[in-house]
């Protein structure tokens, strides 16, 4: 599977609930407000039509590959899901 950071901002607040709604059907951590790291086997074309559903004209959305290796720091529980979901 590989794993996607995906971040985004959207002007309609519903729109911001149902986009999360649909970044925690996968194996997911949240990095920052509207940024997650998600694991998935959809291609990242795939992921981002799917989730450019709940985008508007003026909002944004990156969907990015996240591979090993990488450096952070923050909450255990998203270093521990980095290091067990990220691959070489």
């Amino acid at each position: 599977m590989a794993v996607f950071l995906v971040t985004f901002e959207l002007a309609a607040p519903a729109h911001n609930l149902a986009m999360v709604e649909a970044i925690k059907q996968m194996s997911w951590t949240q990095l920052g407000p509207t940024t997650y790291a998600v694991s998935t086997e959809e291609t990242d074309e795939v992921l981002f039509y799917r989730l450019r559903a709940f985008t508007q004209d003026k909002d944004s959305l990156y969907v990015v590959l996240l591979r090993k290796p990488y450096r952070g720091m923050g909450f255990r529980e998203v270093n521990y899901w980095l290091e067990d979901n990220l691959r070489w």
